[in-house]
C-alpha cells in the first residue's frame, strides 16, 4: 500500500561530498508516525556529492528521491525545480551543508501544525557553526514565540534548516523568484501572508558556515546586493496588495542602505556608498540627497556606543572561545 507523503524535505547540493552524508543522515534518521520523502537536487557537483548521494538512495530507496543534473542550472532553478516536485503537504529544508540534530524535529514540527491551523510555519532555535574556525553561537536570541508577516518584513529571522512551512498556500511560484539569488526570505514572505510564524526554542539543527558558503566568500557590495534585490522584488509583489508590509520592507530596505553606505565611507569606499544612496533614493523618491546625509549624520558613533560595541565583542570573543569545546550533537541512530 502507497503511504500518502506528510512531509517533503527538499536539499540542494552543489560540491559537498565532505558534508552531505551528515546533512542525509539526520533526514533518515527522523523518526515519525508518517511517511516523509527527501529529494536532492544536486547542481552537477564536481566532486563526489552525487556518488554519496546515491549511496544513500540505495540504503533508503523509498524515502530518498535524486535528481542528479548533468549541467549546472543555479541555485534558484534547482530549488524551483525541486519545489514543485514536492509531493508533502508540508515542506522541511536542509542543505546539504547542514544537518539536523534533533531525531523528532519533522514529528514535533508536523504536530505543532497539524493542531494550529492559523500558523503558516513554524522554525526553531539552531546552532551556527562557524567550521573554519569549530565555534559556535545559537541562534534567535530573544526571539518571540509567534510572529507575523509584519515582523518578518522588518527582518529575516528564520534559518533556512529550522523552517517547515505548509505545501501551497500562495499556488505557483510567481515570475519573479528567479531574479533572487538567495530563495529563503521570499519563501519566508510569501508564506506568511497566510498565516501567523511560531518559534520554537529548542535547537534542533546546525547551520554551519564555512569559507565555502555563498556568504563567506562574497564580498560585501555583493552581498548587500543579495539582500537589496529581493527586498526590492518583495516590495512590488506587496504594493498593491498590502501597503503595510510593502512600507516595512521599504524602511528595511532603508535602514541596511544606509548602515552599508556608512560602513562603506568609513572604509574610504566613496563609489560604493554613492552606489548605495543612489539606490535609496530611487526606492524612495520622496527623500532627497540632504535628508540621507541627515540620515547618515545621525548613524556616527558617541562615546557610549562605542564603549558598548567593544564590550559586546568581547563577550562575543569569550562566548566564542568557550563554545570552541562545546561538542556539536549528533543523532543517534
Amino acid at each position: 500500500m502507497i503511504q500518502e507523503t506528510k512531509v517533503s524535505v527538499i536539499m540542494l547540493t552543489y560540491n559537498q561530498e565532505k558534508f552531505v552524508d551528515e546533512a542525509i543522515r539526520s533526514v533518515v534518521l527522523q523518526k515519525t508516525n508518517f511517511h516523509f520523502e527527501l529529494i536532492i537536487g544536486d547542481d552537477a557537483s564536481p566532486d563526489r556529492t552525487v556518488e554519496h548521494c546515491k549511496e544513500w538512495k540505495s540504503k533508503y530507496p523509498e524515502i530518498i528521491t535524486l535528481v542528479a543534473r548533468k549541467k549546472n542550472i543555479g541555485l534558484i532553478d534547482n530549488f524551483i525545480d525541486i519545489y514543485n516536485s514536492c509531493k508533502g503537504q508540508y515542506i522541511a529544508i536542509c542543505e546539504g551543508d547542514d544537518f539536523w540534530t534533533d531525531c523528532n524535529k519533522l514529528q514535533k514540527q508536523v504536530d505543532f501544525l497539524d493542531t494550529h491551523k492559523d500558523y503558516s510555519m513554524c522554525f526553531h532555535r539552531v546552532i551556527n557553526y562557524y567550521a573554519d574556525k569549530g565555534t559556535k553561537s545559537l541562534s534567535n536570541r530573544g526571539q518571540k514565540t509567534d510572529t507575523d508577516i509584519y515582523d518578518l518584513a522588518k527582518s529575516n529571522y528564520i534559518t533556512n534548516v529550522s523552517i517547515m512551512f505548509r505545501k501551497g498556500l500562495f499556488g505557483s511560484l510567481p515570475e519573479w523568484f528567479r531574479e533572487v539569488s538567495t530563495y529563503d526570505y521570499a519563501i519566508h514572505m510569501l508564506n506568511a501572508q497566510f498565516g501567523k510564524i511560531h518559534y520554537m526554542p529548542r535547537p534542533m539543527a546546525v547551520y554551519r558556515q564555512h569559507s565555502k558558503s555563498i556568504w563567506s566568500i562574497s564580498k560585501a557590495d555583493i552581498k548587500l546586493n543579495i539582500g537589496l534585490k529581493v527586498r526590492e522584488l518583495l516590495i512590488e509583489h506587496f504594493r498593491d496588495t498590502d501597503p503595510q508590509v510593502c512600507h516595512l520592507l521599504l524602511d528595511a530596505h532603508t535602514r541596511f542602505s544606509l548602515n552599508a553606505a556608512y560602513q562603506y565611507r568609513s572604509k574610504k569606499h566613496f563609489e560604493l556608498a554613492d552606489k548605495v544612496i543612489e539606490r535609496i533614493l530611487k526606492m524612495r523618491p520622496e527623500l532627497t540627497k540632504d535628508d540621507i546625509e541627515k540620515r547618515l549624520y545621525s548613524l556616527k558613533p558617541g562615546f557610549n556606543d562605542i564603549v558598548k560595541t567593544k564590550l559586546l565583542s568581547l563577550m562575543k570573543k569569550a562566548r566564542a572561545a568557550v563554545s570552541f569545546f562545546i561538542p556539536i550533537p549528533h543523532i543517534k541512530p
